[in-house]
């Protein structure tokens, strides 16, 4: 099926764009094949009028955690032990149940908003990629999802204990990166640094706490099993 919106203010994402108007967007299937003007508009076209709302392309989001909602915390991040938070929630097959309701809902609302594609970097378990899989699926509504599933993290680190594992050497963090790959997750997230959760400074998420040698190995095996990793690039104050 073709369909031709119209009546509408397209952005096109161009670096130097202007708001264009009198044009009708044609899709066909999932792709996009021409932008016309309303008045060329083929015969075999359904017409979706768009009433003068803003046509643009789908956003990209490339650091998400779908674990939690985005919105600022009540209380001080480094007064929420995160830790134990995650071994009470993955105690109970019920309150992991409403879990993962939640992170589809959250998957949702990013395309809802706009977002037609995300990146996760941490996670709780598995549970970005089941997500991932159902909406592939058709079985769930939400963006295309590239999951990172668990983070890899070490003691002190960002999630570490929660939405990261805790490795305390290159074997264990090896380990962990095995581990997840288990999950068929589409990347490996690193916890190099601190994150804005837990800043040591507010406004300052960019201290470096994962040793070189274990972003080394992390990096490593991730390679081997053909996973791309991503972290987080630390901030160094000036002197």
């Amino acid at each position: 099926m073709k369909y031709a919106y119209t009546n509408c203010t397209i952005l096109d994402g161009t670096r130097d764009m202007e708001p264009r108007t009198g044009l009708a967007v044609i899709t066909e299937g999932e792709n996009i094949s021409a932008i016309v003007p309303e008045t060329e508009i083929p015969e075999d076209c359904k017409n979706i009028d768009l009433q003068g709302a803003y046509l643009l392309p789908g956003l990209i989001n490339l650091h998400v955690h779908l674990a939690t909602d985005g919105k600022p915390p009540k209380q001080k991040a480094k007064a929420v032990n995160y830790k134990r938070l995650f071994q009470v929630l993955t105690k109970s097959h019920l309150v992991m149940s409403v879990v993962r309701n939640q992170t589809a809902k959250r998957a949702k609302t990013e395309l809802m908003s706009g977002v037609t594609t995300i990146r996760t970097v941490g996670g709780i378990l598995d549970f970005d990629g089941q997500i991932r899989d159902l909406i592939n699926k058709g079985d769930k509504i939400g963006p295309r999802i590239l999951a990172g599933n668990w983070g890899v993290s070490v003691p002190g680190g960002h999630f570490a204990g929660s939405l990261a594992t805790e490795a305390n050497t290159p074997e264990e963090a090896a380990a962990d990166v095995r581990r997840i790959a288990a999950s068929k997750p589409d990347l490996i997230k690193l916890m190099v640094t601190g994150g804005v959760m837990d800043a040591d400074v507010e406004g300052e998420p960019g201290v470096l706490r994962m040793p070189p040698e274990i972003i080394k190995a992390a990096c490593d095996e991730a390679h081997k099993l053909g996973l791309k990793a991503a972290r987080r690039a630390p901030q160094f104050s000036k002197r």
